[in-house]
């Protein structure tokens, strides 16, 4: 799939109650944390970027500032099957034939990774995987965006993804922030990343 038909999507809603603060915007080499793969992703040449956000968030601007457009997510509390549809719901006001579907709370994935992701896609949906199991960073063409609107819950769409393909990403990336423990391991040992970026 061209990267000119897929719409981006951070999604950026969650309530972070395992960290106990407003995870997204924790410092992370000097960048709050929920824009350091936003800003990776702004530099692709896509039909739209969009992040899915909880009213007044703190990151909204950082978004803002990246050339994202917002989506709303004023029922957060609905888990991430909610942000999932706002997703889908911002990607079908665009002509965009593909939903790339990105956690914020994943610093560390990839560009090139996700480039090969969309890349890689033939019209069918498309996982990331750690090697153990599939996950985001996740494409789906636009002919399955209904099976997103029908997810339910925080499991949002792993039911999805379990049997989907999947490309593995670099060791180490797909690692996400739930707890200041998560972030201050990913400060001590970063995995042969870029973390300037």
């Amino acid at each position: 799939m061209d990267i000119k038909d897929v719409a981006i999507v951070v999604l950026a809603a969650g309530n972070a109650r395992r960290f106990g603060s407003d995870k997204l915007m924790a410092d992370l080499d000097g960048k709050p944390l929920g824009v350091r793969a936003a800003a990776q992703m702004g530099q692709l040449d896509a039909a739209a970027h969009i992040a899915v956000c909880q009213p007044d968030a703190a990151i909204t601007p950082h978004y803002l500032k990246l050339g994202y457009t917002i989506a709303e997510n004023r029922h957060a509390e609905r888990g991430l099957s909610g942000s999932l549809h706002l997703a889908v719901e911002a990607a079908a006001q665009t002509e965009a034939q593909g939903l790339l579907i990105l956690l914020a709370d994943m610093p560390f994935v990839e560009l090139a990774h996700v480039a090969a992701l969309i890349a890689a896609s033939n019209g069918e949906i498309l996982a990331s995987s750690d090697g153990k199991q599939s996950m985001p960073p996740a494409i789906f063409p636009r002919d399955s965006w209904s099976r997103l609107l029908k997810a339910e819950g925080d499991a949002g769409a792993r039911h999805i993804l379990l049997n989907a393909s999947t490309r593995t990403a670099p060791e180490g990336s797909l690692r996400d922030i739930d707890t200041p423990d998560d972030l201050a391991a990913s400060k001590a040992l970063p995995l042969g990343l870029d973390r300037s970026s």
